[in-house]
């Protein structure tokens, strides 16, 4: 996986069994020292189902040498390519016989290996994660057909403006600090000249146990994972002393500067930063509180700065801080249009920093309230907590975490108030900003940065700011409930179920017949609506409850968007349940309110202009785009999810009034609660929000037309002049019932098939696939890659054979490895509640069944290699594709 920066939340740990004092031990967590040095933090989550081992190790950019930059995420790569007992494709097919997702990242400091799997293979997952780490060959057969797959991993991010800019502004702050200036991902000529016997030895120095740190998470006994990791985390023979880690050199005193570079990007982004040198973990907490204060939620300081007048239009505002070289980074980061006033923008960070010595004690409990809600969420999500929390796993001392979640319990007003005069009023500020119209420029800044006038102005309390509610917990669960659909007298299904393990309350509204409902000249005006829904009103009081809410894709964060999609659009807040009261009237309100603020619809049409402009010049969306209208004519798969430029200009609120009673009316939307509430709860609280009751009727879903058939061949090439090419192909078929479940199997084989073939023995593509839809009695076949155009060809060829050969000989083993892998990835997907609540309310709609599920995991279990075969013959065979290629 690539490098990237993700936000500093807040801790890591059950914060419940700490700040809600439920009786149980006051935290948790352990942390050892093994005997071989390997660092071992336990994190248990009793009745997840799950296990996350989370192995950082101390390999990463700031380690290397200059001509052998990207060797630590080179290495990632090798590590999947075999070990002294496992070849590559034993790996792989270990990984997906036993249901884990095995992944990595590399960051500056470190690489982060993550193995999540059932609770009940923890012992095979533990050890194909050891012998990848501790006994992996790099195998010479290998390494050139990884070497390309880097590349072209270069050249897909060299393609996206928004790597472009983010690699410009690392460089532009670190220049002055080779080792954190150094590309994570190295250089097309460092890694083209990279020499294995180089890679071999910084893995042998590198990947020691006494140079990892292990957090395991899940649910699992303690003493077998104790035993295991001992066993498993052994080295023989004595190694050459690892690489130490750098400090970061950046200095946290002396002069502010300013640095701006031109980048090829349809946006500018600026960042200010700083560096903190807190010594302990109540200063932590302190900066954590102060960062959610400046950057968190709709009335943040930030977002007060930017609006104030005369009003600076951002795309984008937000605050981090990361640890980094045994420091800690501040960073403020915004994104805008090519005209904006750079300077201006300075002065509102530095006034919004400056303001932090005067704090409102709601604005505080509100702040901890949000930062607690976040952890709670993200301790669900097994499978991305170590990656949110990172830098900060690695990083901290042994004994931290209980000292910082005691100081962060425990902060006063005055205390943060007291710690923002002693480090951020006075914090050297260093300026970077990067993108289009921007000119290359360096100097040191004076003094004052900030604007007197605006600091008193963001010292003020908002006239609006909202009280956080009194926290009452629903009665306690004794038992599950199970998944239960009821039809209320509104027209409106509600679903729900409930656990006692969890501390969330998890509401996912899903709107039915996203693109089908909307008027033909406004495609895309759900987005817009879905965009207004929490701008202004009451949903201030989101940030007093702490409540996570997403009403569209965030195109920031890769891969969360395949709820996505033209057949319906969603609404997703999830609180803890001490504010259960109050969030489902929050949603109901949402479904209700009026849209008369231009404002808002201004600051909405800020935010998707820039995403539209990013997308505008991608061969991926373009490709997507062309290939959908293709396979799906005059259906609403057809659709974009997205407006046109001209739409989001000229769109009214008054249309938009009038679509939304539509589109919002009861008897077009599935609300699912998932949590710690029971039905009879769940239903009074929902039908007294809503103003209905249960009714006697029973609903059927009609769900979604199926999609057209795909009867003749088409093709179509474009070119954009990006510098990554992308080609798409598929069609779509009648599905015989019986084959169901077959064609599934075969597609995932297939897939998997062609991956091995063109990336991992043939090195074209960093990312391809191939997947299916069911609908209606069809399915759709869509094979996906991106690649140079080099490849284009030879790529073309091998994609259009697994689509139509009509034959696929595999064995009962073949089919029982990516079944687990699927059933597997499914089990993450519904590990958190909310995961749960999407996947019920989409089996509801596509499916008309909330046991989807289960019959899906009944039905690939049952699938043979006949039934393969039969598939494949049948749907995998010569007949007309829908062919789209971008260059």
């Amino acid at each position: 996986m690539k490098n990237q920066i993700i936000p500093f939340f807040l801790a890591v740990i059950v914060l419940s069994l700490l700040l809600w004092n439920t009786g149980a031990s006051a935290l948790a967590l352990e942390e050892l020292t093994l005997e071989n040095g390997m660092q071992v933090i336990l994190l248990p989550r009793p009745g997840c189902g799950l296990i996350a081992s989370n192995v950082f190790v101390g390999s990463g950019s700031t380690r290397e040498k200059d001509q052998y930059a990207g060797s630590s995420h080179f290495l990632e790569h090798l590590l999947f390519n075999g070990t002294t007992t496992r070849t590559q494709e034993e790996i792989y097919a270990f990984e997906d016989r036993i249901g884990a997702y095995n992944n990595a990242t590399t960051r500056q400091e470190y690489t982060h290996y993550m193995m999540v799997a059932p609770s009940e293979k923890m012992h095979e997952a533990l050890d194909l994660q050891s012998d990848m780490l501790l006994h992996s060959i790099l195998p010479p057969a290998k390494f050139e057909k990884e070497r390309g797959i880097v590349i072209e991993e270069l050249v897909k991010d060299n393609d996206d403006p928004d790597q472009r800019v983010s690699s410009a502004l690392d460089s532009l702050l670190h220049e002055g600090d080779p080792p954190f200036a150094r590309a994570v991902l190295g250089t097309r000529e460092t890694i083209a000249s990279l020499p294995r016997d180089a890679v071999l030895e910084y893995y042998l120095r590198q990947y020691v146990p006494s140079n990892m740190r292990l957090i395991l998470m899940g649910d699992f006994d303690r003493e077998d994972a104790l035993a295991l990791i001992r066993k498993l985390f052994v080295l023989e023979g004595d190694r050459l002393p690892a690489i130490p880690a750098p400090s970061l050199e950046l200095s946290s005193s002396g002069p502010s500067t300013w640095k701006t570079r031109p980048v090829d990007a349809p946006t500018v982004t600026a960042r200010v930063s700083g560096v903190l040198r807190p010594t302990n973990a109540r200063q932590q907490a302190a900066l954590a509180l102060l960062v959610e204060i400046l950057g968190g939620g709709q009335q943040s300081r930030l977002q007060t700065a930017m609006t104030s007048p005369p009003a600076i239009e951002t795309q984008s505002v937000g605050a981090s801080v990361n640890w980094m070289g045994g420091t800690m980074l501040l960073s403020i980061e915004s994104r805008m249009a090519p005209e904006a006033d750079l300077e201006a923008l300075l002065t509102r960070f530095a006034s919004a920093l400056e303001s932090l010595d005067k704090l409102d004690a709601s604005e505080v409990e509100a702040a901890k309230t949000r930062l607690l809600s976040s952890e709670i969420s993200q301790l669900e999500q097994l499978h991305y907590y170590a990656l949110f929390h990172g830098d900060r796993l690695w990083a901290m001392p042994k004994n931290f975490l209980p000292d910082y979640l005691d100081a962060l319990e425990a902060l006063t007003t005055g205390d943060l108030e007291d710690y923002a005069k002693e480090t951020l009023v006075s914090l050297p500020l260093h300026f970077t900003a990067a993108g289009v119209q921007v000119t290359d420029e360096a100097r040191e800044l004076s003094d004052p940065l900030s604007d007197p006038a605006l600091v008193e102005l963001l010292k003020t309390p908002p006239e609006n700011a909202l009280e956080v509610p009194q926290r009452q917990r629903p009665p306690r669960l004794e038992h599950a409930q199970a998944p239960r659909a009821t039809l209320l007298e509104n027209g409106m299904t509600l679903i729900h179920s409930a656990s006692p393990d969890t501390r969330m309350v998890a509401l996912h509204l899903l709107v039915k017949n996203r693109s089908a409902r909307e008027p033909q000249d406004r495609e895309g005006i759900a987005d817009i609506l879905h965009r207004l829904l929490p701008q202004t009103g009451a949903s201030a009081l989101q940030d007093r409850i702490g409540a996570e809410l997403k009403v569209a894709d965030n195109p920031w964060i890769p891969f969360d968007d395949y709820y996505t999609i033209p057949l319906y659009s969603f609404v997703r807040l999830s609180t803890t349940d001490e504010f259960y009261r109050e969030s489902i009237p929050y949603l109901a309100w949402m479904c209700h309110r009026d849209f008369g603020d231009s404002t808002a619809l201004d600051k909405v049409r800020n935010e998707l202009s820039g995403v539209l402009m990013r997308k505008k010049n991608s061969s991926k969306e373009l490709a997507k785009k062309r290939c959908n209208e293709l396979l799906y004519p005059a259906h609403p798969l057809s659709h974009s999810t997205l407006p046109s430029m001209e739409t989001l200009s000229t769109v009214r609120l008054d249309e938009i009034e009038l679509f939304a009673r539509d589109y919002l009316a009861p008897e077009n939307l599935i609300l699912a609660i998932v949590g710690d509430l029971s039905y009879d709860e769940a239903l009074a609280r929902v039908c007294e929000a809503f103003h209905t009751h249960a009714s006697s009727k029973t609903a059927e879903e009609l769900g979604p037309p199926p999609p057209p058939l795909t009867h003749e061949s088409k093709r179509m090439e474009l070119e954009v002049g990006g510098r990554q090419s992308n080609l798409r192909m598929g069609r779509v078929v009648e599905l015989s019932p019986d084959d169901r479940w077959a064609l599934q199997v075969a597609v995932m084989i297939a897939s998997d098939r062609m991956q091995q073939d063109l990336r991992e023995t043939r090195g074209m593509a960093y990312r391809l696939g191939i997947s299916s839809a069911y609908l209606g009695g069809r399915a759709s076949i869509v094979a996906t890659m991106g690649l140079q155009a080099k490849n284009l060809e030879e790529a073309e060829t091998a994609m259009k054979g697994y689509l139509s050969s009509g034959i696929l000989e595999v064995s009962q083993d073949e089919i029982e490895t990516v079944v687990n892998s699927r059933l597997g990835r499914l089990r993450m997907r519904t590990a958190t509640s909310m995961g749960r609540a999407f996947t019920l309310c989409r089996d509801r709609f596509l499916q008309g069944d909330i046991g989807a599920a289960t019959e899906e995991a009944v039905g690939l279990a049952a699938v043979t290699p006949a039934d393969v075969a039969r598939a494949a013959e049948r749907y995998l065979s010569d007949g007309p594709l829908i062919t789209v290629v971008v260059r």
